[in-house]
């Protein structure tokens, strides 16, 4: 659903989630909001697909099938550059909380997330020149 005209200063986002809805959903969401997205439905899809095209972000829920979201980020925390990682999940207890901010996420944010909440949590995905504009 990529938008014909994407703004300029909206981020590429790789939304992963195993629950279809949601994901067609936040991606929607996100494109309204001026990104463009890409979306998967387990780890490792999402793994392969940020190996093959660069995203400012990835917006992970943590239990999925295949390879969790836990599994996924620490793969792609190591990419060069790596994107910003965006735990979007009903798990929020403070032993997820625990391992999400070890792997290096961003952010973890509890489903159902309000579309401000999640686009605080992107700025950091924004380039230093954009962020000054």
């Amino acid at each position: 659903m990529p938008a014909d005209d994407p703004d300029p200063k909206g981020l590429h986002i790789l939304v992963v989630d195993d629950n279809h809805d949601a994901a067609f959903t936040l991606s929607a969401l996100l494109e309204f909001a001026g990104h463009r997205t890409s979306m998967v439905h387990n780890g490792l899809d999402a793994v392969e697909a940020a190996s093959r095209a660069r995203y400012d972000a990835v917006v992970l829920d943590l239990g999925m099938p295949v390879m969790d979201g836990f599994e996924a980020a620490s793969v792609l925390r190591q990419l060069q550059p790596a994107p910003v990682l965006i735990a979007c999940s009903a798990w929020d207890d403070v032993e997820t909380r625990r391992r999400t901010a070890a792997l290096g996420f961003a952010a973890h944010l509890r489903k159902p997330v309000p579309l401000a909440v999640l686009e605080a949590a992107l700025e950091r995905a924004r380039p230093a020149e954009r962020n000054l504009s």
